[in-house]
């Protein structure tokens, strides 16, 4: 079986399913997810119900795994997010490097918060423990086609949802994601995209269409109205919750995205062969190489 330790928002939580279901499916396994941290989470909330790859996972209370062994994961984790956090100040490292993370998933821990790809090696354990972000495609790619279906929103839109859907799809609409959270200005990891990067993209895309029409995503609709100054008319996409959004985002035609997981699946779950994606050129402050969040489809705007 895996057992998937789920964490983060809805951007996180599709990267660490997708991960988790594509080893589902090598391994022949059933796949059990924890969602224990969203008892006490409250910034962000368990999404994936809405999502259709839900009906391909079961709660962990399903799964009968003992007391004793839901204990020593659950230390497990912790310790290796301790260790993961010292390292990176101790060693001024951003990574914890490939050799831990295959020494660690041949014990049946696939565990890894580093921003880079690792080839993964199959353990032959029973059980498998994820535990991570594993914000790369390459972890994915080779089953895009389940993976893509599998994240799609699956609950029913509401009927002021189906009136901005029927918008979205009937031009050529740009969906333009800008992070404006407490949690992004406040960090100097983060805190990449400026109001300029905007401005710039926005004038990308309708130099190559004039007939784009903008619609505005954000986790702060109103410090946008507050701080941003468009030049083009665009609709604020506001009132939705996160999973709505999302449908509302991949439904879009192209996009310009911030170094969010949530935009960076807008873009990807879309289904325009020949969409524009527009993301920033960096997308952590701090890191020494290029993340491999980063995939072919996007053309890098320089911020």
């Amino acid at each position: 079986m895996v057992i998937l330790k789920l964490i983060g928002g809805l951007g996180n939580q599709m990267f660490e399913i997708a991960f988790a279901r594509v080893m589902a499916l090598e391994s022949k396994s059933e796949l059990f997810i924890d969602t224990s941290v969203y008892k006490r989470y409250k910034i962000r909330s368990y999404s994936l119900p809405h999502l259709v790859i839900s009906d391909s996972v079961r709660p962990l209370e399903e799964s009968k795994l003992s007391k004793s062994r839901l204990l020593c994961m659950k230390i497990s984790q912790q310790l290796y997010r301790v260790y993961q956090k010292a390292y990176k100040v101790i060693s001024k490292k951003d990574k914890i490097g490939k050799g831990i993370y295959k020494f660690l998933v041949k014990q049946g821990l696939h565990y890894n918060f580093d921003r880079y790809y690792y080839s993964d090696v199959m353990s032959n354990k029973k059980v498998k423990y994820i535990y991570g972000y594993f914000q790369s495609e390459k972890y994915f790619k080779e089953y895009k086609s389940i993976i893509v279906k599998e994240l799609k929103v699956k609950t029913k839109p509401t009927k002021y949802e189906e009136e901005l859907l029927d918008e979205i799809t009937k031009c050529n609409s740009v969906g333009v994601s800008i992070r404006l959270g407490d949690d992004y200005i406040n960090s100097a990891s983060l805190n990449v995209c400026n109001h300029d990067y905007y401005y710039r993209a926005m004038d990308l895309m309708y130099e190559k269409n004039k007939n784009v029409v903008f619609f505005i995503f954000s986790d702060c609709i109103d410090r946008v109205k507050e701080q941003f100054n468009f030049k083009y008319n665009v609709c604020y996409v506001d009132g939705f919750k996160d999973y709505e959004s999302l449908r509302l985002l991949y439904s879009c035609s192209n996009f310009i995205i911030s170094n969010s997981s949530f935009s960076w699946w807008g873009a990807y779950l879309s289904d325009n062969d020949s969409k524009i994606i527009v993301s920033p050129s960096k997308w952590y402050n701090d890191s020494f190489e290029t993340p491999d969040i980063y995939n072919n489809s996007m053309m890098l705007l320089r911020v």
